[in-house]
């Protein structure tokens, strides 16, 4: 048997395409990746000398052209004339490392990202053996095709990989590596620019928030330029020189490492969790923005190459699933998946997303069940600093509002649920409708005939124990009612100035649930909001004209204490309608969000009035 192989006629197409899909400023990690391993064949080959990565302006063209232009410089092997038209000139190639997989290289990144990215051309310049070749990829408008440039000699000759002088030889190249220089669109564009207007040392920030370590025995360097191009330097300037010089780029690990109070690991069932601590968050946070750092962070980290960085308030809520309800500034944890058992990792073609065996890590929530294998074996000194925080909160150290407010709850548990039922064949009421839990086998006892399939079975649900929707009159099964008694939440006060709360995390907000709104219990409650302080400064006028500080503390007492009754008896209530149909979790999120919950506490009425009668 044979087979024809199949090809692509329209490559430029599929190039632009693929491009299309991929993150901005992929191209820096991309052409950075090729020299990393180029080095790392270097050292397989048995010279070990350190690995060095140049990003900088490419001086000699500035000096020919008075264009600048943006070139990346390795000390790797290096690659010969037909090593280039080989490796360059083809999309997917197994390419000089050997490795592609679905797993490791793929052999599409520069030339999807890069290529696409600087139409008017790529210019490799590569040595091998102290013997340099040159080769320019650019986008052919008028054919509509991408591929290697021809050199029209002024003798009339052309070739395509034609052998260079030794006097272009970047300074950091000894015998063999790699200069790559992005033309860009046209001639005239400056490609050492952010394309998306940013920071002139984008660069800088880009490689540190993308690389989480680096190889040992080498080093990254990047160009430090101004915001003001007329600034510039038109020529290299002398390494003596204190502006315009080179910085090393120092990967987020190591940056993390620098600046912790304590930092470790934990082992996940298919992950391993790196996670850091620091006193002094705003302080740490400030050195380290610079390198584009920060605490409060939560991230994905695949091959030494972070994929997911999620920075506050997004990352709170991860935190919390992790069990860090307090001090989550004081704390980053970036989560390292692996391959285990049935679970396999990759990346995406676009080097954007970590798939976990088909699935998108965040789709699919592993977050969730990362965090639930972190809580059980929370690092001591993340425990301790949660600990120290959550003291900063006890306001009511006797436990007398706490009574209280049970006190209240009981006299009310009936209503705090709404009716449920549960099947019951010697039930005398009876019931129909969807149910949130159990097993395919009931289900279709209740829901299915000879004549209709059996329905999808609902993922959401509390247990195995199925409840019925809605009550009717007539039709239905047997049922009977049943109890049910969820937890109740515990309400803590914070603030910006007490240090429980940062000064971003829900800003005039008057409460949100610390996590997920259906099923976490740590309800934190905001003094910093405007309408709490209205209503401690209306009591204040009315009962302290005269400033006592005994009677005003007993007022911001009686104030939380039944702001905390409406939060708890909200909670407890709402919670209670899920039912998988007309309340599905969605719904009892939104109705438990921040915002709902301001709305909520907002009603003055009865705390007004029952405020009133107690001071």
């Amino acid at each position: 048997m044979s087979t024809r192989p199949m090809e692509v006629e329209n490559i430029a197409f599929l190039l632009d395409r693929l491009a299309a899909d991929t993150p901005p400023n992929q191209q820096i990690r991309e052409l950075t990746q090729n020299s990393i391993e180029a080095i790392q064949r270097r050292w397989a080959a048995g010279d070990d000398s350190p690995g060095v990565i140049h990003w900088d302006v490419d001086w000699t063209h500035l000096e020919h052209e008075a264009a600048f232009k943006l070139a990346v410089i390795d000390n790797g092997d290096g690659m010969t004339a037909d090593d280039m038209k080989t490796y360059l000139n083809s999309l997917a190639v197994q390419g000089a490392g050997r490795t592609q997989d679905i797993t490791a290289n793929f052999g599409v990144g520069a030339k999807i990202t890069a290529l696409h990215a600087n139409r008017d051309g790529l210019v490799y310049k590569s040595w091998r053996n102290d013997l340099g070749s040159m080769v320019q990829l650019h986008r052919d408008d008028e054919k509509n095709i991408y591929g290697l440039r021809s050199f029209d000699m002024p003798d009339g000759t052309m070739h395509w990989s034609p052998h260079i002088k030794g006097t272009s030889k970047p300074k950091i190249i000894a015998k063999s590596g790699t200069k790559v220089t992005l033309l860009g669109c046209s001639e005239q564009e400056n490609t050492c620019l952010p394309p998306d207007g940013g920071g002139a040392n984008w660069i800088i920030r880009y490689l540190g928030q993308r690389y989480f370590r680096l190889p040992e025995n080498l080093r990254i360097q990047c160009r430090v330029l101004t915001k003001n191009e007329d600034d510039w330097p038109l020529e290299e300037p002398d390494a003596s020189v204190q502006t315009f010089n080179m910085q090393t780029i120092k990967p987020a690990g190591d940056l993390l490492d620098s600046y912790a109070s304590s930092k470790g690991e934990v082992r996940l069932s298919n992950a391993t969790a790196h996670w850091w601590v620091f006193d002094s968050p705003a302080d740490a946070s400030h050195k380290m923005s610079t390198r584009g750092g920060r605490t409060g962070q939560m991230g994905i980290v695949f091959q030494n190459e972070i994929y997911i960085r999620r920075t506050p308030p997004s990352s709170r809520r991860i935190m919390a699933g992790f069990g860090i309800i307090f001090g989550a500034e004081h704390v980053v944890i970036y989560v390292e998946p692996r391959s285990a058992g049935q679970d396999v990792v990759r990346a995406d073609t676009a080097r954007s997303r970590v798939i976990i065996n088909g699935e998108d890590v965040e789709e699919a929530n592993w977050w969730e069940r990362w965090g639930t294998e972190f809580r059980e074996k929370m690092p001591s000194q993340i425990e301790a600093k949660i600990q120290e925080i959550m003291a900063k909160t006890d306001r009511d150290p006797d436990g007398k509002a706490n009574e209280r407010i049970k006190e209240r709850l009981e006299k009310i548990k009936e209503l705090l649920r709404p009716s449920r039922y549960r099947r019951d064949p010697d039930g005398a009421l009876r019931a129909a409708g969807s149910v949130t839990g159990g097993s395919p086998r009931d289900l279709d006892e209740v829901h299915s005939s000879p004549e209709e399939p059996a329905p999808h079975r609902p993922q959401r649900g509390r247990t195995s124990t199925e409840y019925l929707a809605d009550l009717v009159e007539i039709e239905g099964e047997p049922v009977k009612e049943i109890d049910t008694r969820p937890p109740r939440p515990d309400v803590v006060w914070v603030s910006a100035s007490a240090g429980t709360r940062e000064r971003d995390d829900n800003d005039d907000r008057a409460a949100w649930i610390a996590g997920d709104p259906v099923t976490d219990n740590t309800i934190k409650a905001n003094r910093d909001f405007r309408g709490y302080k209205d209503l401690v400064t209306f009591f204040s006028s009315k009962f302290n004209p005269g400033g006592n500080e005994y009677i005003a503390t007993k007022i911001r007492e009686h104030v939380e204490e039944w702001m905390e009754f409406q939060l708890i008896e909200a909670v407890m209530t709402v919670r209670n309608l899920e039912n998988g149909n007309t309340w599905d979790k969605d719904f009892i999120g939104r109705a438990l969000s921040a915002e709902a919950l301001t709305t909520l506490l907002m009603s003055r009425f009865l705390v007004i009035e029952k405020v009133n009668r107690s001071v």
